[in-house]
C-alpha cells in the first residue's frame, strides 16, 4: 500500500490547521472569558488590565495564574454577603438582654430562662404578653394588677408605684 506524499503532506497540512485554528479559537475564547470574568468581579481598570495581558502574553498558563490571583467572589456576591450580614446584624439588634443577666432573650419570654428574672408580664385578661411597667392592656383594654419585683436588676430599671 502506497500513499502518495502529496495526499499525506495535504493531510499533515489539513490536521495542522485545523489544531492550530482550535487553539487559537480556545486561546481567544479564554481572553473573551477573563474579560468578562474580571468585569464581573473588579471595577478596577488596572486589575482589567493586568489580568487581560497575562492571558495574551502566557495562553496556556496565563488562564491558571489568573485562577489563582483573581477575586473569589463577584461583584454581585459580594454585594449579596454584605445584604446576608446587614440582615443578621439587624436582627441581632433586634433582641433584648436580659436586665438580670445580660444574656440575650426572646421578645415573647415572659421569664429569663438563665436567672429566672421577670421580664414581662401576661394580661389577666386576655393573655397577651405585654410590658411590666404598663398597667393597661393595649389588645383588651383592662387594666393590669401591679407587678412586685423582687430581683435588683428589675428594680434600678422599673420604678415602682408606691402610691397604692
Amino acid at each position: 500500500m502506497n500513499i502518495d506524499p502529496q495526499i499525506l503532506n495535504n493531510i499533515i497540512l489539513i490536521a495542522t490547521s485545523l489544531g492550530v485554528s482550535f487553539i487559537v479559537a480556545l486561546w481567544m475564547s479564554i481572553i473573551f472569558w477573563v474579560i468578562r470574568d474580571i468585569r464581573s468581579r473588579s471595577r478596577d481598570p488596572f486589575v482589567g488590565l493586568l489580568s487581560f495581558l497575562l492571558v495574551i502574553i502566557l495562553p496556556i498558563f496565563g488562564i491558571f495564574i489568573y485562577w489563582i490571583i483573581r477575586p473569589n467572589q463577584t461583584i454581585e456576591q459580594k454585594y449579596q454577603t454584605a445584604l446576608e450580614e446587614e440582615a443578621l446584624l439587624k436582627e441581632l439588634e433586634k433582641k433584648q438582654n436580659c436586665p438580670g443577666c445580660g444574656r440575650m432573650i426572646e421578645d415573647d419570654w415572659i421569664l429569663c430562662p438563665s436567672c429566672h428574672t421577670r421580664i414581662k408580664k401576661i394580661c389577666i385578661s386576655c393573655g397577651k404578653i405585654l410590658e411590666l411597667p404598663w398597667n393597661l392592656c393595649p389588645f383588651c383594654g383592662n387594666p393590669q394588677q401591679k407587678v412586685y419585683k423582687t430581683d435588683k436588676a428589675q428594680a434600678n430599671l422599673y420604678q415602682l408605684d408606691k402610691k397604692d
